[in-house]
Order: C-alpha cells, then structure tokens, then sequence
C-alpha cells in the first residue's frame, strides 16, 4: 500500500506528452529500485514509486514532479521551480523555457530517491 496515495491520484487523472515523459525517464535511468506506473504510450503520466512512496512523476506538455526534503524545495524553488499542486515537499520544474538553462533532472531524480528510500 502506497504512503502517498494522493500522489497517485493525482498522476492518474493527468496526461503527459511523449517528449516530456522520455526526458523524466532518462532522469531515472541511474537510480535503483524504481516501479515505473502510468502508461506513456496511450499518454498516461508516467511516475515513479520506491519503498511505497510515489516520489516523482512527468504530466502535461512540460512539467516534472519531485518530492523532496523541506531543504531541497528551498532549493528548487530558488532554482526555478515551483510548489506542485500535489502537496507539501512537491516542486514542480517545467521543462523546455527556451529563456532558462536546462534543468538537471538527473540531481532532482536522486535526490527524491533518496528521500523516498531513507525518509530523511
């Protein structure tokens, strides 16, 4: 049973775009124990969940969800992203501003992981 059931609910009710689903799933390629869920191919939001906690996801044309610790938000927030509807400890980063420099995926991806699996 999932810690975060509103996550999923959240992630099911939305779509996402093939371009923005396969950038979010090129940022997860390097870490461990990661049940993907959601169906891209038919545009479903793809999102991850490890130690029963869903703790990132892909929707719409260009947006990627991260749960992070209360520091890392600081941190995303001041790099651009912003509060994910989903709840506490979500930041939202779009994806594809041709007026920002890319975000780092790959750091977000681990650094939720790693909340996710250590819960600290």
């Amino acid at each position: 049973m999932l810690r975060n059931p509103e996550a999923e609910a959240f992630f099911a009710s939305c779509s996402a775009h093939s371009d923005v689903g396969a950038e979010f799933l090129r940022s997860l390629t390097r870490l461990g124990e990661v049940e993907m869920r959601g169906n891209l191919e038919h545009y479903g939001a793809p999102y991850g969940v490890t130690a029963e906690t869903v703790f990132c996801g892909a929707a719409g044309m260009r947006d990627t969800f991260w749960r992070l610790r209360p520091a890392d938000v600081e941190i995303a927030i001041r790099s651009g992203a912003e509060p994910a509807p989903i709840g506490p400890g979500w930041v939202q980063i779009t994806l594809f501003r041709p007026d920002w420099p890319q975000a780092d995926l790959a750091h977000w991806a681990l650094r939720a992981y790693d909340f996710a699996r250590t819960g600290a």
